[in-house]
């Protein structure tokens, strides 16, 4: 076994140009915006978390923006918002409100999915509205009964992420022809949504019950998970690298970009209020906890680009990493995540008490940020036992 390529992912390759990439100028403009939007999304923090629900005020600015389907194709005239960049953008928001950042970071990810689908879905879906909206449920919940052209849904899948700002939903089914999960994209509008997301973080996500009861859904709207996992739709869409790249890692490390974001903020609202003259910030064990925490965030950044490094080269290669380097990628998507949340609590440890205040802003994403790494793809123990196996060539039955 070579354990050398522990070392690296594989050789660095640059991301090939194409009419289906954003420009460099187009990227930076989305993350731009981004950025312009994080006093607004400040503004309003306070008040999603307590109604549970996004402002229409916010809502509206981050459809408008093209956040909520940020990675639908340019083909289809969506952003079409490479991985490093819906990164970027996902961190902005982040630093503004966590719920925003983390709804623009599924919802995306719903559009990037559900683009993996044939022409005749992706002009059903986004041929009228571009800026049509895909919530995402992927651990099935119902069933898909076959039919006739393809298959009568029902069942029911909590959480839903931005199921109140969607107009599809891709959701995970079993079928009673094969083992294999399928994922149908159905209308939200075919389904009915429970009020079910009670919790203390990532309130203002609304991220209810949706229920359908024996809604038809052509084949043309389903997929295979198995296949899209493995990669094979790349080649039903060779003018657009993106659908090369290997998914769930893919996805997950966008997935700690508005926890990294949530960071970025927590460091940024601890500084200004050790600034007041309490002279708080003169005792030792504050600096040091602000230390901590700026190291932290730090390291969990440089692990996060180096993921996003290996999935941008499997994408210029339109190749699948290998499962050394896929594990790696979890894994350090995982560490970051962990690294982000001792931050947060350190600068609670260096703000005192006060930092409890149901008026403060770093309590809020501390909450934010605990329901946040309840995320299974965020999991320690099985990412760390993948990447073990990997490392050493094991395999469940043995080794390898």
């Amino acid at each position: 076994m070579n354990t050398s390529a522990a070392s690296g992912a594989f050789e660095s390759a640059p991301p090939s140009a194409s009419p289906s990439q954003p420009l460099p100028t187009e990227s930076s403009n989305l993350v731009r915006r981004a950025r312009e939007l994080v006093p607004l999304l400040r503004e309003h923090a306070g008040e999603a978390d307590r109604s549970g629900r996004l402002p229409e005020t916010v809502a509206a600015a981050l459809r408008d923006a093209g956040f909520l389907s940020l990675q639908v194709p340019r083909a289809l005239k969506g952003p079409g918002a490479d991985f490093r960049t819906a990164f970027e953008v996902y961190t902005e928001l982040g630093r503004g409100c966590g719920s925003s950042g983390w709804l623009a970071m599924v919802l995306s990810g719903g559009s990037y999915m559900t683009a993996l689908l044939g022409e005749q879905a992706r002009q059903e879906i986004w041929g009228v509205d571009p800026g049509a909206v895909v919530a995402s449920r992927l651990p099935a919940a119902g069933t898909g009964r076959v039919v006739d052209g393809g298959l009568m849904v029902s069942g029911r899948w909590w959480p839903t992420s931005g199921v109140h700002h969607s107009e599809w939903a891709m959701v995970a089914v079993a079928t009673d022809a094969d083992a294999d999960l399928a994922l149908a994209v159905v209308p939200t509008a075919a389904g009915s949504t429970e009020q079910t997301w009670e919790v203390t973080g990532l309130r203002a996500t609304g991220s209810d019950t949706i229920a359908f009861d024996e809604v038809f859904v052509p084949e043309h709207r389903v997929l295979s998970l198995t296949r899209m996992v493995v990669g094979g739709c790349a080649q039903d869409h060779p003018d657009e690298p993106l659908c090369a790249a290997a998914v769930v890692p893919a996805l997950t490390v966008t997935l700690v970009a508005p926890l990294l974001g949530m960071g970025l903020a927590a460091l940024e609202h601890a500084q200004d209020q050790l600034a007041a003259p309490a002279r708080r910030a003169e005792s030792t064990s504050v600096q040091h906890a602000v230390a901590d925490a700026a190291s932290l965030i730090d390291s969990a950044r440089l692990l996060l680009m180096r993921a996003l490094d290996d999935v941008e080269t499997g994408i210029a290669r339109r190749a699948q990493p290998d499962k050394l380097v896929q594990a790696r990628i979890q894994m350090d998507a995982a560490m970051a995540a962990r690294n982000l949340r001792e931050a947060v609590r350190h600068l609670l440890t260096a703000l005192g008490s006060a930092s409890f205040s149901t008026a403060g802003p770093v309590q809020r994403i501390w909450r934010d940020m605990e329901v946040a790494l309840s995320h299974s793809n965020l999991a320690p123990d099985p990412n760390r036992e993948a990447y073990g196996q990997a490392l050493l060539g094991v395999t469940a039955e043995g080794t390898g």
